[in-house]
């Protein structure tokens, strides 16, 4: 596979971004040796090349009737001992932080349900990895344990919630020219087209997982359900902030209004108030023959 290839691909199909659920789902549920790799970078434990990676049941309980479309987006378990629950969010991460804490909590009894003694669960690990493409996250990384606040002490060190902006990682590879390969990895994720992935994937990947990669993506990209969904949800997010928008603005127009009418009473001359609220003459000399 050529760079010049991929850029003529650029110009006549659009990549489906991995920071998009589906996507990221679809294209490491069928490449376990490369999400390995991208865990072994990520997850603050060791993996080894020889460990043994495999796929789990992706179905979680969901915790209310709002989730009852939600699937945990990969949950793998390497050498019987680290289970890994990697989901991609949009929404910050403080809006979902109960949910992801709960999934936790049902991880860690599946493990049990697995035919484990209860008392080995000292010996398991549970990391959850949250993505969250969110632009205006704050938190650029976490790493969130049972942790007492009056004792000051960690009470589970097995179990951990790490937390991942990307958009803030993109920033740091882009602008702040940061080429450690976590940030190469989450930059991956965010990628807007084939050759940019291809580029990035070659710095953390030999050429034979480079090449398994892109084929996965450009096959995912084809996807026409995924292609529906990503479009849809698109939409649905455009159409949210141009309600959120419009919102705005409606409240923004009502506090002119009442500024106006303020200084109508105090008298002040309808030229001032023109300028300093931004609006016109006949707006303001409307209002107060409203008000007369």
């Amino acid at each position: 596979m050529k760079i010049e290839h991929l850029e003529k691909l650029d110009q006549e199909l659009s990549l489906i971004p991995l920071s998009y659920d589906r996507a990221f789902k679809s294209v490491f549920k069928i490449n376990l040796d490369i999400l390995k790799d991208f865990l072994k970078v990520i997850i603050p434990i060791n993996i080894n090349d020889n460990d043994s990676i495999n796929l789990l049941d992706s179905e979680i309980p969901v915790t209310s009737k709002n989730e009852y479309k939600r699937t945990v987006d990969i949950l793998v378990v390497i050498n019987n001992k680290i289970f890994i629950d990697v989901e991609m969010n949009k929404s910050k991460f403080e809006y979902v932080s109960s949910r992801n804490f709960s999934y936790g909590d049902i991880i860690s009894t599946r493990v049990i349900e697995m035919g484990e003694d209860i008392n080995n669960l000292k010996y398991k690990y549970v990391y959850q990895l949250n993505l969250n493409e969110s632009p205006y996250e704050d938190i650029l990384e976490d790493d969130i344990v049972l942790y007492g606040l009056k004792s000051h002490k960690i009470y589970n060190s097995n179990r951990h919630t790490l937390t991942k902006a990307l958009e803030l990682y993109r920033n740091l590879y882009y602008n702040e020219g940061n080429r450690s390969k976590e940030v190469i990895w989450y930059t991956m994720l965010t990628a807007r087209t084939f050759s940019e992935l291809y580029e990035l994937a070659r710095q953390v990947l030999d050429e034979d997982k480079v090449q398994k990669l892109m084929e996965a993506v450009i096959n995912m990209s084809k996807d026409e359900f995924i292609i529906h969904e990503w479009q849809k949800e698109k939409m649905d997010a455009l159409v949210k902030h141009n309600e959120l928008e419009g919102a705005k603005k409606e409240g923004i127009e009502e506090n002119k209004l009442e500024i106006a009418q303020n200084m109508l009473k105090k008298k002040m001359s309808i030229e001032d108030i023109s300028e300093i609220t931004g609006l016109t003459i006949q707006e303001i000399k409307k209002l107060r023959s409203t008000n007369e």
